[in-house]
């Protein structure tokens, strides 16, 4: 091939096995004029240029937008060619092919707006040029170039603006056979990793614990997108060059995403901790991507090449270690990696050794290469394959081992089970017997407890009433005394009072029948108080119908409160206690059962004397040597729901380990004879189930004692 200095003629005088590169002898003008397809037209002062080279190469082919290629063709005649020429178009623009004037071929759409050019991927695309015959060609090419893809460097080809190649027909089988190898590989490669993706994701959900095939799967699904684009590219089903260039874009990033997921796979596989060397190695790869972006001429075997050894090189590592530990199937890994090392070492071999290429036919080369990038790339991920298939064979044996011993320790367990229920139901039997007697010596104690119950309570009853009667039978002798004691003085104010009638000393007889007056009210006057103790002692001790009735609360409170304290002096006239109220003035009437409430409170009452009694006798004993001043309280308040009554004393309090106890019939802590201890727990009955509201304590011991009552209003 030669170009003359003096024009710009491309003269062909020999064509290689291979076929010719048409590079040199083009000339290129920006703008756009019909005129320039002209044969005869003069282009002498057009610039040269190489429109093989890529697109990024030529600034000024992208500043332009549109413009013009020209070459002029001549075969040297010296060659002969039986047939006529084929140009293979390789371009990554939109262009309109014109010969000698005539138009020929279009690969997209060409305009001066930028907006509307539509650039077409062609891959080896074929137009014919005449016959053998005519010495020369002009070859004009209208070609536009499509602004704001992102272009980027697919498989790490050049994106050329227009390369053509000068073949014949029967040498095109060359082209034709590489086509057909590259996309048996290829595709061979996208069914295989589509089949290892279905199949260990299939692996996975019939055993989860496995997460290896997960990240196994996910890997050979990202490796069959890749290929999957890579075919697609070659095969030439994708034309469109934005559809193109996005593709390239996912299909670089996506080969280091799927090593890591595959060396994730492995160290799953190996239930390895994932080791600084690992994370080193995700690190590599952010930074293979990083190149990849600035890098426009070498980012894509960067990013693919780098990313393999950084990966491959990690799977190698972590897989020896499984091996040193005898990790069961690490050798078939490891074997695997061999000879994918030994495959791609070759296929690159062959890709930078000049010699082998030309030694062999081009279809030849590519054969060798292809096979040897297959086998590399085909080998870690079948090995990996083969390790789990083998593992998920050995954990379902295992498991088949298991359920058979499973199965045979269920018979056992099931016969040892019958043999158990036979024997409790003998037992069961014997139980029932033993029950039945012991229901019946159960329901006799029960009823002899009932009946010691009943006779408690009547017991506790009656001490109460008898403390009730000492204190009322003590406040009744008061009024009788003073009632004695006028009725005498009045007897002898009336003896007097007849003899000065008799002697006529009137005014001796008036003071005496004015001091018989004053004599008869404070009979009167004490005479009304005996009865109306006595009416209340009748009341008290009336039996309880439970009939509830609408009570005025703070009358009831007082009145008992009044009559416990009047019980406690008759027991001990010198005791002293300082009562204090706090009553609802506003308080309405409370429908509840008088006799029951008084009887709660009088229980409350009694037991507040009787612990603030205790705390002084301690300190007359010489237990305490402060100041003390019993003193007992009664407070009552009223909200929207509720009664709230309060009881409270300064007295000795209830030690915490038993205030637990105290709602517990026969609980006392009362010495032998002064207690049953039913007071409380007949007083929690009443309020909780007879009147449906609630009785807490809360004490401290030796500070006092507080009772909280809660009464609802419905």
């Amino acid at each position: 091939m030669s170009v003359g200095q003096a024009q710009t003629v491309l003269r062909i005088d020999s064509l290689p096995p291979q076929g010719l590169l048409l590079d040199k002898g083009w000339l290129w003008h920006e703008g756009d004029n019909p005129d320039w397809a002209n044969p005869t037209f003069d282009d002498s002062q057009w610039e040269r240029i190489d429109p093989a080279k890529d697109i990024m190469e030529l600034p000024q082919v992208r500043k332009a937008g549109i413009g013009w290629l020209r070459l002029h063709l001549q075969t040297d005649s010296s060659l002969v060619l039986p047939e006529a020429l084929i140009l293979l178009v390789r371009q990554m623009a939109a262009s309109e092919l014109y010969i000698n004037g005539r138009f020929s071929k279009r690969f997209g759409t060409v305009s001066p707006n930028p907006d509307q050019v539509e650039a077409v991927h062609a891959y080896f695309q074929q137009v014919s040029l005449p016959a053998p015959g005519e010495s020369a060609l002009v070859l004009a090419v209208r070609i536009a170039w499509q602004p704001g893809l992102p272009y980027n460097r697919f498989a790490a080809a050049a994106n050329s603006l227009y390369g053509v190649t000068a073949t014949t027909v029967s040498r095109l089988n060359s082209y034709i056979v590489y086509r057909n190898i590259t996309n048996i590989y290829v595709f061979s490669k996208v069914g295989v990793f589509f089949i290892l993706a279905l199949l260990h994701v299939l692996l996975y959900i019939f055993y989860p614990p496995q997460r290896a095939n997960l990240f196994f799967s996910i890997s050979s699904l990202v490796f069959f997108h890749h290929w999957l684009g890579l075919g697609l590219w070659t095969n030439g089903l994708l034309t469109d060059s934005g559809t193109i260039m996005y593709l390239g874009l996912i299909r670089a990033l996506l080969y280091p995403v799927g090593y890591v997921f595959l060396v994730t796979a492995l160290y799953s596989a190996y239930a390895f901790a994932r080791s600084i060397y690992y994370r080193i190695s995700l690190i590599t790869c952010v930074l293979l991507a990083v190149i990849y972006w600035t890098d426009y001429q070498n980012g894509v075997l960067w990013i693919e090449i780098g990313s393999t050894i950084v990966m491959t090189a990690e799977a190698l590592r972590v897989t020896v270690v499984a091996v040193r530990k005898k990790q069961r199937g690490a050798t078939i890994i490891l074997i695997g990696m061999v000879l994918s090392l030994i495959g791609l070492s070759l296929r690159y071999l062959l890709m930078f050794t000049p010699l082998f290429i030309s030694r062999f036919p081009f279809s030849v080369a590519q054969i060798y290469s292809n096979s040897f990038e297959t086998f590399g790339t085909l080998c870690i991920p079948l090995s990996l394959s083969v390790y789990l298939a083998t593992e998920f064979a050995f954990t379902s044996k295992s498991l088949a081992a298991q359920l058979a011993a499973v199965k045979l320790l269920s018979a056992q367990t099931l016969a040892q089970e019958q043999e158990k229920q036979l024997m409790l139901t003998q037992q069961n039997e014997t139980l029932e017997s033993k029950v039945t007697e012991r229901t019946a010596q159960l329901q006799q104690s029960l009823d002899t407890l009932k009946t010691t119950q009943a006779q408690l309570i009547q017991k506790e009853k009656m001490a109460s009433l008898g403390e009730l009667t000492a204190g009322i039978a003590h406040e009744i002798q008061n009024p009788l005394n003073f009632v004695n004691n006028f009725a005498e003085v009045s007897v002898e104010m009336t003896e007097e009072l007849r003899e000065n009638l008799q002697k006529g000393n009137i005014t001796n007889a008036v003071e005496l029948s004015e001091g018989l007056g004053e004599n008869m009210s404070y009979i009167v006057e004490n005479g009304k108080r005996a009865a109306s103790i006595v009416r209340s002692m009748l009341e008290h001790s009336r039996s309880s119908s439970g009939e509830r009735r609408p009570t005025n609360l703070n009358e009831l409170a007082e009145e008992y409160l009044k009559l416990a304290y009047h019980g406690i002096r008759a027991q001990d006239p010198d005791f002293q206690v300082q009562l204090c109220t706090q009553f609802d003035d506003k308080l309405q009437l409370v429908t509840v059962a008088p006799q029951d409430i008084g009887r709660v409170l009088l229980n409350l009452y009694n037991n507040a004397f009787y612990a603030v009694r205790q705390k002084q006798q301690q300190q007359d004993n010489g237990r305490d040597s402060a100041v003390y001043q019993p003193q007992v309280t009664v407070s009552i308040r009223a909200d929207q729901d509720a009664i709230a009554l309060y009881v409270k004393d300064n007295g000795t309090g209830i030690p915490s380990t038993i205030v637990d106890k105290i709602y517990q019939p026969f609980f006392t802590t009362k010495p032998t004879g002064q207690g049953t201890g039913l007071g409380l727990s007949l007083s929690y009955d009443i309020i909780t189930r007879g009147h449906g509201g609630d009785m807490r304590v809360e004490s401290c011991e030796g500070e006092g004692t507080e009772f909280v009552i809660h009464i609802p209003l419905n």
